[in-house]
């Protein structure tokens, strides 16, 4: 039975959507923030993540303790993430708790209290997850892939900033970012499972407090422009973290279910080509793997592994080799049916849990503001034909397309060597 989803606007420009899922009896609602590390101004860069913080530290009637304990006393889950383009505070309850969740979200969003002290003591702890992040080649090489790719625009920014950029960081300048980007107009809330729409309606505009005025216009983002290339930062490690990737369709392009088909064709699973030829027929990687990034603006086809620094030209040769042969050969009916049902598969498995259904809606309104049923989502997926899949691929997988990012014991001078010998 397909959910029953609603969509209303509240007057201050508020949107709350729902999916009422009377079979189960947990709620996943978020309070989405269309804010992230890409609307960050030179000198504020991770604000947005440093707030997400911060809210937690405290407000006018919760400590810290209080703000969890609230929740995680009738069994809930509560937590947040940023990304390039929003925000999110989120929770998961039974049921019958979701006015207590409603309760605290609010609270967080907009009753956080930013103390000076909180502030200082929060620098040195995102600053370790920075640090963290650096002693963390596997994940630093992505927010190089990031810069490298995007080159100085907004969307190559780190989420988390640097530690210049938080200790530099004042109590003003955090709640005039807030205060002009947590815009009524700019917010969402997602909910899914058993509740009823109405009744959260009424809930979220009751616990919202009055709007405030005069809030500059928030100042539009910008297209970004991309840069192929080979990028390399030459660390010590014991291997070499590659990304290779390059410009794919937007979210709302009507070759969207080809390009999330190819994803998981090209490394989306076990069975995926890279995985197959790089892991178990070359040996030559313990982690490969692509992902298909989607922005409001843009979005990014791409593929991560390790490898001995030995194997590094090799193996990005064997990338490119894999993904020139679907651009040339296409696929044959057997790879693209299973690719068809492995993608189906993975979106309805996913869907059986409330938090992923809440993520999903979420997406969809913040990306093309509308709802994508589960239906929809499947027919997409069965329409796509391997001319699509190909002709796209021929699209993307050019030489002049890539931009490779390589973190380790390698020089360019090295790599260059050992691809064009």
């Amino acid at each position: 039975m397909e959910p029953l989803y609603k969509k209303t606007t509240l007057p201050d420009g508020v949107r709350i959507i729902t999916e009422t899922i009377p079979t189960v009896r947990s709620v996943s609602i978020g309070f989405w923030v269309d804010t992230g590390s890409r609307d960050e101004p030179v000198g504020l860069e991770g604000a947005s993540h440093f707030i997400e913080h911060m809210v937690f530290k405290g407000t006018a009637t919760r400590s810290p303790y209080d703000i969890v304990s609230h929740i995680e006393s009738v069994g809930g889950i509560l937590n947040a993430f940023t990304t390039r383009e929003n925000t999110c505070f989120l929770a998961k309850v039974i049921d019958l708790h979701l006015p207590r969740a409603v309760d605290v979200l609010t609270d967080l969003v907009f009753n956080a209290r930013f103390d000076e002290a909180d502030i200082a003591k929060e620098k040195k702890i995102v600053i370790d997850e920075i640090n963290e992040v650096k002693d963390t080649p596997s994940d630093l090489v992505h927010d190089i892939f990031a810069e490298s790719i995007f080159g100085k625009h907004a969307l190559g920014k780190p989420i988390l900033g640097t530690a210049k950029s938080v200790k530099a960081f004042s109590r003003d300048s955090i709640l005039e970012f807030r205060d002009n980007n947590y815009r009524r107009d700019r917010m969402l809330v997602a909910a899914s499972g058993n509740l009823n729409h109405n009744e959260l309606v009424e809930m979220v505009a009751k616990a919202l407090p009055s709007a405030k005025n005069g809030a500059p216009p928030v100042k539009p983002r910008t297209t970004p422009e991309v840069f192929p290339g080979l990028y390399v930062k030459a660390q010590k490690t014991t291997q070499a973290h590659i990304c290779i990737g390059a410009p794919a369709v937007q979210f709302d392009h009507p070759l969207r279910g080809a390009a999330m088909l190819l994803n998981a064709i090209i490394g989306g699973s076990m069975s995926s080509k890279l995985f197959q030829r790089i892991r178990e027929d070359l040996g030559m990687a313990y982690t490969v793997f692509s992902y298909l990034d989607f922005f409001i603006d843009a979005s990014i086809i791409g593929v991560y592994l390790s490898t001995d620094k030995k194997y590094t030209g090799p193996v990005i040769l064997n990338v490119f080799g894999e993904l020139e042969k679907i651009a040339q050969n296409g696929l044959t009916i057997e790879d693209l049916e299973s690719a068809k049902e492995q993608l189906k598969g993975s979106l309805v498995i996913g869907l059986e849990n409330t938090s992923h259904r809440m993520n999903r809606i979420a997406k969809h309104e913040l990306l093309v503001n509308r709802y994508i049923s589960v239906d929809e989502s499947i027919a997409e997926i069965d329409k796509v034909t391997g001319e699509e899949v190909k002709g796209l691929a021929e699209d993307i997988f050019k030489p002049d397309n890539y931009t490779i990012t390589v973190l380790g014991p390698i020089t360019k001078t090295e790599i260059k060597k050992s691809i064009n010998p």
